[in-house]
């Protein structure tokens, strides 16, 4: 189980945890020492395979046999499993990215940048008629990120506390002592989608490509959904991108807003990634949550089969791994909010999950072996 701890709040997860349970093999075939040919051992994948996925799109290739085929000469071919298991150090963040006592060094320095911004107020006063000079310290954006940050903070801090102490209790955490075919018609009751986000950052550094918010939009969300489908999107902190999922994406998708849920990050000692009140980098991303509107009555369901009602809020804490944008497993936190045997889907994937359909032109980026250290082996 990913799920370390469940509380009213939200969930603490594992996702290290997550990611060895799925069993992870590299098949090579060897051919036996009397074959008249050299001995020889051929791998033929770079990416590792998984017991059970669902379908993963043209990207990904077919689970080697673990049948002993024969070669040219009539002999058999001996396969060699070689199990392993994701590498824990990219999961050991053990210090925030930014100290409190940085954060507090950034404060004093903006106190004195404001004092030295009210001088200027003073002296830019109207000169022979000329207009006054209109001085402000943030922009609307960065005031409506403050004002977002203010009303959910307590949710962050309260329900992360709860669920960082029963972490450290279970011993879970330790405190520090110093594309889908276009011709297909198959639908899905879940669609999880981690957008590639056009800003600035992303422009200079050409990290990764990226979408407009017009080509999110055109993402056949509905085509995809089968009737009361549920949707979760990845948002960044940003502002915009934030209305823009609220305001004009999920409307354009018919898809109504039910929740609005957050990722908490924390180190393995229970700190804050970054300091929570930081005005730049927060410790948490946000998920919006909402289903796709009815269009017609749908037949009455299974009264065996419960969906409970989707939380207003939750969090999920974990700590994060250091691999760029790699997202905690959602599928058991979601598990109770869909039918069972449900159909998932995850958009932009850049690993695959088992039971679930993978989309993306990176759905295999983070099953290379080397990521992976080998566990055991077996023939």
């Amino acid at each position: 189980m990913s799920v370390v701890r469940e509380l009213s709040p939200g969930w603490l997860l594992d996702h290290l945890s997550f990611i060895n349970k799925i069993s992870y093999e590299l098949h090579q075939h060897h051919e036996p020492c009397c074959s008249k040919k050299e001995p020889t051992s051929s791998v033929h994948l770079d990416t590792l395979h998984m017991d059970s996925v669902s379908s993963f799109g043209a990207s990904a290739t077919c689970i080697a046999s673990t049948t002993k085929p024969e070669n040219d000469d009539g002999g058999n071919c001996e396969m060699f499993i070689q199990k392993y298991v994701f590498r824990s150090e990219l999961f050991d963040v053990t210090k925030p990215y930014i100290t409190s006592a940085i954060h507090k060094e950034c404060q004093q320095s903006n106190e004195k940048e404001d004092l030295v911004n009210d001088v200027k107020k003073e002296i830019s006063i109207s000169v022979n008629g000329k207009k006054r000079k209109r001085c402000v310290d943030f922009n609307q954006g960065e005031l409506d990120a403050m004002e977002y940050h203010t009303k959910i903070r307590g949710l962050i801090l309260d329900g992360s506390s709860q669920l960082i102490q029963e972490g450290l209790k279970s011993g879970f955490l330790h405190p520090l002592y110093e594309k889908r075919d276009k011709y297909s018609k198959k639908t899905y009751d879940v669609i999880v989608i981690d957008p590639p986000w056009q800003n600035k950052s992303v422009k200079r550094s050409n990290r990764y490509s990226y979408l407009s918010p017009l080509q999110i939009k055109q993402i056949p969300i509905p085509k995809l959904a089968a009737p009361n489908c549920l949707v979760v999107t990845w948002v960044t902190n940003r502002q915009k991108h934030l209305r823009f999922v609220k305001e004009e994406l999920y409307p354009s998708w018919s898809v109504e807003i039910v929740a609005e849920w957050h990722w908490v990050k924390i180190t393995s000692s229970g700190e804050f990634v970054f300091p929570l009140d930081s005005p730049h980098k927060k410790p948490y991303e946000g998920l919006i949550l909402g289903r796709v509107r009815e269009k017609a009555a749908l037949p009455l369901r299974n009264a065996d089969v419960k969906e409970l009602p989707i939380p207003d809020h939750k969090l999920i804490v974990s700590v994060p791994c250091t691999l760029h944008s790699h997202k905690p497993p959602l599928a058991e936190v979601l598990k109770d909010y869909i039918k069972p045997e449900g159909e998932c889907l995850e958009l932009f994937a850049r690993n695959l999950q088992p039971g679930w359909t993978s989309w993306g032109n990176e759905v295999l980026k983070f099953q290379h072996v080397d990521y992976f250290v080998a566990l055991e082996s077996k023939s």
